[in-house]
C-alpha cells in the first residue's frame, strides 16, 4: 500500500512539473517568435541572418553555373 502511496504522489509531482515546464516552454517560444519577427526598426540578429541566407542562395547559384 505505501509503494502505491509513493508512486501516485511522485506521479502527480510529475505531472505539476511537467505542465508547468511546457507552459514556461510556450510562453518563452512566443517571446522568441515576437522578437525575431519584430521588423521595425530591423534588429542586427535579422540582417545578419538575412544577409546570411542571401550569400547561401548566390553561392549556390556560383556552384550550379560553373558545373
Amino acid at each position: 500500500m505505501k509503494i502505491i502511496l509513493v508512486l501516485l504522489i511522485a506521479a502527480t509531482l510529475y505531472l505539476l512539473i511537467s505542465n508547468r515546464i511546457s507552459d514556461e516552454y510556450q510562453a518563452g517560444y512566443a517571446e522568441g517568435v515576437r522578437v525575431a519577427l519584430k521588423t521595425n526598426p530591423p534588429s542586427q540578429e535579422l540582417e545578419l541572418v538575412c544577409a546570411g541566407l542571401w550569400v547561401g542562395e548566390q553561392n549556390k547559384k556560383y556552384w550550379e553555373k560553373t558545373k
